[in-house]
């Protein structure tokens, strides 16, 4: 069922969620984009939808769902030209785009380039225990891409981040289907060049330990299917930016054509 913001179709909630539609007054098979604000202050809403408020609010701009802008300077303040704030958790319920960090951490010894990643905790509620980005968080309103970056890495993985060993890679959007609700996903993508001697530190409770893989080794734990599934994205994005030799001419092409390679950050 699509939300629309004049004849734009802002979001989408799965027909399936019945519980999420029985809120809205459905008229001409849709979903007026007015009445969010007012559902997301309603506590019955979050209650009957098992959603726990966290009071960290993103932007929702005017733009189509499926196709959203990718293109933001990352030092001035997320949200400029925002139709409205709504709260981060109800983002994917409503099928409304979210914006987000990660970043590649990473070192290279001779020849061999090594990843690293941050093993999420068993407590948390999404994709527990699964291999993460080495720091990753999602974009509120207000806070620069930039400077939501550094805040995610000191957080994640103790990191004070420095601009020398930082490099911005692509701006990528994805779409899926999780639990009957809609993802639509954008990753401003970042790799972060460590030091062996690094000692990482998660501060936020959402890791439980750190570990370093070669690229080569990477396929176990992908045959076994524990990598948190947007994180391939940034990792693929490293490899294109980084190994191209690693991979045939055809598969580059078609990596360049899945990740809309040639999308990046404005500076």
């Amino acid at each position: 069922m699509p939300i629309k913001h004049k004849k734009i179709n802002i979001g989408w909630v799965n027909n399936k969620n019945q519980k999420i539609l029985n809120f809205f007054e459905i008229k001409n098979h849709s979903i007026d984009a007015k009445k969010l604000q007012e559902i997301s202050k309603n506590k019955k809403f979050y209650a009957d939808l098992d959603i726990k408020e966290n009071y960290e609010f993103c932007p929702v701009f005017e733009q189509p769902s499926i196709s959203p802008n990718k293109k933001f300077n990352r030092h001035e303040s997320f949200g400029k030209n925002k139709l409205f704030d709504m709260e981060r958790n109800l983002l994917a319920p409503l099928g409304l785009p979210q914006y987000g960090i990660h970043a590649n951490g990473w070192r290279k010894e001779k020849s061999e380039y090594l990843l690293y990643f941050a093993i999420r905790s068993k407590q948390i509620k999404d994709f527990p225990g699964l291999y993460d980005n080495i720091f990753a968080g999602g974009q509120p309103s207000k806070l620069s891409i930039n400077k939501n970056l550094k805040k995610e890495a000191l957080e994640e993985s103790g990191i004070r981040v420095l601009n020398k060993n930082l490099k911005i890679g692509s701006s990528i959007s994805y779409v899926h289907n999780y639990n009957n609700q809609i993802h639509s996903g954008t990753i401003f993508v970042y790799d972060y060049e460590l030091d062996k001697e690094v000692v990482l530190k998660n501060r936020d409770g959402e890791v439980q330990k750190f570990e370093t893989i070669s690229v080569t080794e990477l396929y176990e734990i992908l045959e076994k299917k524990l990598l948190k599934p947007n994180c391939i994205i940034p990792i693929a994005d490293f490899f294109l930016r980084n190994m191209r030799d690693f991979f045939p001419n055809k598969g580059i092409l078609e990596l360049e054509k899945l990740l809309n390679y040639n999308d990046k950050i404005v500076n």
